[in-house]
């Protein structure tokens, strides 16, 4: 497990609904401290904690672990997951309208090439 991951995942999702560290450590029963090195991959929360902090910050236990799930992939994808995450709802479907069109594109001269 990369606690790490976990914690920036925990982190952005706290900044996205706007909440300090002291708000998620009261919904939690926690202290600002903990939080605080859950936050910074130093503090390793429990079952039970994790599951508490996805309900205070209204998601899924899945979803604050995706990175770790994704560990076995390569740099490049988890590069990239981390950096979608961090974008809003335009940058990604600007950036999937790229990828879709790159695609097409690449699949083309591939025929192509078979082809010849």
């Amino acid at each position: 497990m990369n606690f790490i991951l976990l914690g920036k995942r925990i982190r952005d999702e706290r900044l996205l609904l706007r909440l300090t560290l002291e708000q998620v450590a009261e919904r939690i029963d926690k202290s600002i401290n903990f939080v605080g090195q859950i936050e910074r991959g130093e503090g390793k929360p429990s079952i039970e904690t994790l599951v508490d902090i996805a309900n205070a910050l209204g998601t899924t236990v899945d979803s604050l672990l995706r990175e770790n799930l994704i560990a076995h992939e390569d740099n490049a994808i988890r590069e990239i997951t981390t950096l979608l995450y961090s974008m809003d709802d335009r940058g990604k479907d600007f950036i999937l309208d790229v990828v879709k069109r790159h695609n097409f594109h690449y699949n083309e001269y591939i025929d192509k090439q078979g082809g010849e």
